[in-house]
Formats: C-alpha cells, sequence, structure tokens
C-alpha cells in the first residue's frame, strides 16, 4: 500500500482526512465567532447597519452583515483580527504536526503565516487562478514549504473547492507575470491543456489538506450561499531559511525530534508578535 509519503511525493499534495475533531477546531470557530459579533456590534452602533445577524449561523452571519453595508468585495483574509491562542493551539496541536512528521521529519518549523479566509458566496477576490506559492514567495522554490490547509465548514464542488493538478510541483516554479483583470500574477505559460489531469478536492469540516509550495493549485468560485471558511498556515524543515519573508518574526519551533514535542509556548509566540512590525500591517 502506498504511503503518506510516497502518495505525497507523487502528487504534490495529500488529505488527511478526518484529521481533526470537532472539539479540535471549536476553539478557532469561536474566537472567529466573536470576531464577527465583534464587527457586526460596532457597524450596528456606527449606524452603517440596522440588525447585527445574531441569530444566523456560522456559515452565514458574516456574509449578511458586508453585504448589509455594501463590503463584499473587500475582504480576502483575516490574519491580525484572529491571532489569538486558539490559533496557537492548532497550528501547533500533535495532530497537524503528526501529519507533517510523516512527510518532513520530526524537526519542524512554524513559517509565521498564518489567514483565515472567509470566502464569500460569488466573491471573485478569493477565487484564485493556477498558480504555485513559490510565485509570491520569494527565494523559497529550492527548499520545502507545506501549505496546511483546513477548512471549517464542509466543502463540496458548489462553495469553491480547490483544485490541484497531481505531479505538477515535479517540473520547478515557472515564470509569472501581471496580466490585466487579474490580483496576483499568473504563470506566462498554461499549466493545463485539454488532457490535463484535474483534481477538485471536496472535503468535510476535520480534514486536513498539505501542499507542497510548488504543486499547481486554484480556488474555484463559491456557488453556494454560505461562507466556506477555512484556515490556513505554514511550515518546513527546522533551519530552511525564511530570510525575505515577511511572517519570518513570527516564525518558531513547532516540534523537535528529541523530546517529540512543541518547544514553543503561547506565550513565546505572544512576546514575538508583540515585536513584529508587521502585526498591524493586515486585517
Amino acid at each position: 500500500m502506498e504511503t503518506n509519503s510516497e502518495k505525497f511525493a507523487e502528487q504534490g499534495y495529500l488529505v488527511a482526512q478526518s484529521a481533526l475533531s470537532e472539539s479540535d477546531l471549536a476553539p478557532l470557530i469561536a474566537r472567529v465567532s466573536e470576531v464577527v459579533d465583534t464587527r457586526a456590534t460596532e457597524l450596528y452602533k456606527e449606524g452603517v447597519i440596522s440588525d447585527t445577524y445574531e441569530g444566523l449561523s456560522f456559515e452565514r452571519r458574516w456574509h449578511a452583515v458586508l453585504k448589509a453595508c455594501g463590503r463584499e468585495n473587500e475582504v480576502f483574509g483575516w490574519h491580525t483580527l484572529v491571532f489569538s491562542e486558539a490559533l496557537f493551539n492548532l497550528i501547533t496541536h500533535p495532530k497537524v504536526l503528526d501529519v507533517l512528521e510523516s512527510l518532513i521529519g520530526s524537526d519542524i518549523q512554524f513559517n509565521g503565516d498564518f489567514w483565515v479566509r472567509p470566502k464569500l458566496p460569488n466573491e471573485k477576490l478569493t477565487t484564485l487562478p493556477w498558480h504555485q506559492d513559490s510565485a509570491y514567495m520569494p527565494d523559497t522554490e529550492n527548499d520545502t514549504h507545506l501549505t496546511v490547509w483546513m477548512p471549517l465548514v464542509d466543502v463540496k464542488q458548489e462553495n469553491g473547492p480547490l483544485q490541484f493538478l497531481p505531479g505538477s510541483h515535479k517540473t520547478g516554479l515557472q515564470t509569472y507575470h501581471r496580466v490585466p483583470g487579474e490580483t496576483f500574477a499568473v504563470p506566462v505559460l498554461s499549466p493545463t491543456s485539454s488532457d490535463t489531469d484535474i483534481h477538485t478536492l471536496e472535503m468535510k469540516k476535520g480534514d486536513l489538506l498539505v501542499f507542497n509550495n510548488l504543486v499547481f493549485h486554484r480556488s474555484l468560485l463559491n456557488h453556494s450561499d454560505i461562507i466556506r471558511w477555512s484556515v490556513d498556515f505554514r511550515f518546513s524543515p527546522t533551519g530552511t531559511s525564511l530570510q525575505g519573508l515577511w511572517h519570518e518574526v513570527i516564525a518558531c519551533p513547532a516540534r523537535e525530534r528529541e523530546s517529540g514535542q512543541c518547544p514553543t509556548s503561547w506565550q513565546t509566540w505572544c512576546a514575538q508578535w508583540a515585536a513584529s512590525p508587521h502585526k498591524d500591517r493586515f486585517v
């Protein structure tokens, strides 16, 4: 039987089904819900909206708030707003690190990059074209940088799944340029043709996706009427250079070989965050 490591080496991505439980994700979902409640209350007090939509579900409330104030196309992802112990505990969760260890060994560093993303219904801003993450992370193409991506709701065909081109990481980093109408740089040569094998990933809440920094992937439009919430963060083998990456200042060891544990505490990471010049740069 093919191992996770062999499958990952061949495809450039791996889905670990039911890697986390409802209780593992609940603290971060609660944090996100708190942010939504705070923002809705602020907008209500400012007179921008006439209802806080408190009775709506996690999957619907933030979209209703943004729709009411005409800001549906202004939110790409949350960074500063979701910085919390709940986030740290998920980034360094043993179940997450166990999957990573099976791919890159037991000396693992968190790269400092994290986002919670509300993919809104019919929002084009988060409908990304085919790309490789190293195209947006300078001087990373010769090292292993892994993205961990987790849906906070079930992901189906209609609410904006991720798509991958399995094996596309083997050809190295392609040349990118900017074209009118695209928010992000795109490859000069299309990575697809009429016979290209495209994998569409429908995932359950609790599934965990890991993918290589050179594998081509994209995100489809959310055609549903709910938000496709997700969280992602990046890791690499300990000692991998992070020089030139804006989030290097909040990188930290996540697991060490000797103890098999995370040597970084929440308090230590908090101190790094407090000293970061980028903590107020993003929403």
